[in-house]
């Protein structure tokens, strides 16, 4: 097929939505992550996604599961592979921090609510003071964790700002803010969940609060890891 009836597979007006890959031309108009010949708002049907392949975070099973329509005839010059950027890739998915050390913090501030749920209850200031030290260690983690989240969006996505990439940037401010600020409210008023006032409800809203934007991060990481 000759690359200018190879872009007319768009996906638009009722056409089929065709990508190729290695010379090769692919049918994704039955893929649910192909509607309307879009795909994570980055990729568009009709192009040639070889070079973009080589920051998906999937491997090249998922092409091999397209129906395979036709070979592509025109000679397409493909943008020469920086080597140290490709280094850079190897090595991050050699180690992928990312999705190692964002399990500290998921799991950290998750048990810190639990703990301080826990404490509301039964008033016991042990589980109340390991709920504080559950959300100090959360807290510091975030930090490598969301800065080894910017790495892996510039390597695998060239910083491309998506909507899920968009929405996981603020939220991932927003629980940086809110831990942070638990952390020191906690430190800066020891006794404040023992209180019973204005200070006490904003710290426990916000311990709580921190658990639904957990929840939201996690959507949006869903979104990037399968879609």
């Amino acid at each position: 097929m000759k690359k200018s009836d190879f872009q007319q597979f768009n996906g638009k007006d009722g056409k089929p939505a065709y990508i190729a890959y290695k010379g090769h031309i692919y049918n994704v108009s039955e893929s649910k992550h192909w509607k309307n010949g879009a795909h994570m708002n980055s990729h568009m049907a009709g192009e040639d996604l070889t070079d973009a392949f080589y920051g998906a975070p999937h491997g090249e099973e998922v092409i091999e599961r397209l129906e395979k329509v036709a070979i592509l005839e025109d000679e397409i010059e493909y943008t020469p592979v920086d080597e140290r950027m490709e280094a850079l890739r190897d090595l991050y998915r050699k180690f992928h921090p990312h999705p190692m050390l964002i399990h500290f913090p998921i799991g950290s501030l998750f048990l810190g609510a639990v703990l301080q749920f826990l404490f509301l209850i039964s008033r016991n200031s042990s589980l109340e003071n390991a709920a504080f030290y559950a959300f100090v260690f959360g807290t510091l983690f975030e930090f490598p964790a969301v800065a080894s989240g910017i790495i892996s969006w510039w390597l695998n996505y060239d910083l491309t700002l998506t909507s899920i990439f968009k929405n996981k940037l603020i939220f991932s401010i927003i629980l940086l803010v809110i831990s942070c600020f638990i952390v020191i409210m906690r430190f800066c008023i020891a006794d404040i969940s023992f209180q019973v006032n204005i200070f006490s409800l904003i710290y426990n809203i916000a311990i709580f609060s921190s658990i639904i934007v957990l929840a939201i991060l996690g959507y949006y990481g869903g979104k990037i890891t399968w879609h």
